[in-house]
């Protein structure tokens, strides 16, 4: 799903976020809430499904990746050549000139604290009281049988 934000500043100023529906659906309201006064009112008020078509984003067009790339956000007219070659020490082309960048850094800090990374790692905890509580009594139960 992606999210479409523009300046009010700079109509040539267009950016996306995409992410899962969950995600841009959260995004949108907080965005909304935290950069309203930059926004034009025809940004995003609900996701819209990306189609992989000529008017969707591209990956050249990356300006930040979120939470292990599964979250990222684009600039229209943004050509970064060096994403898509094979040197991974290939500088990025700079930003063009013109954009509203009070709008990128409100969008970028408010995507970088709203899609934190969590700790998904596996976990042993102790049990609880009540399954301590479970295996005297099925012992208990089973003794009762014999």
């Amino acid at each position: 799903m992606q999210a479409a934000f523009t300046s009010r500043s700079s109509s040539s100023t267009t950016f996306h976020v995409l992410a899962d529906n969950s995600t841009v659906v959260a995004l949108i309201a907080t965005i909304n809430s935290n950069c309203t006064s930059l926004l034009n009112a025809n940004s995003s008020k609900i996701p819209v499904a990306f189609t992989g078509t000529a008017k969707d984003p591209l990956a050249e067009q990356a300006v930040q990746y979120y939470r292990a790339s599964s979250v990222v956000l684009t600039l229209d007219g943004y050509n970064n050549t060096a994403a898509l070659g094979e040197d991974a020490n290939a500088k990025p082309v700079p930003l063009p000139t013109g954009i509203d960048t009070a709008l990128l850094n409100c969008l970028n800090s408010t995507i970088g604290q709203s899609v934190p990374l969590f700790d998904a790692a596996f976990s042993i905890s102790a049990p609880g009281i009540v399954s301590l509580m479970a295996v005297p009594y099925a012992i208990w139960c089973l003794m009762d049988l014999f």
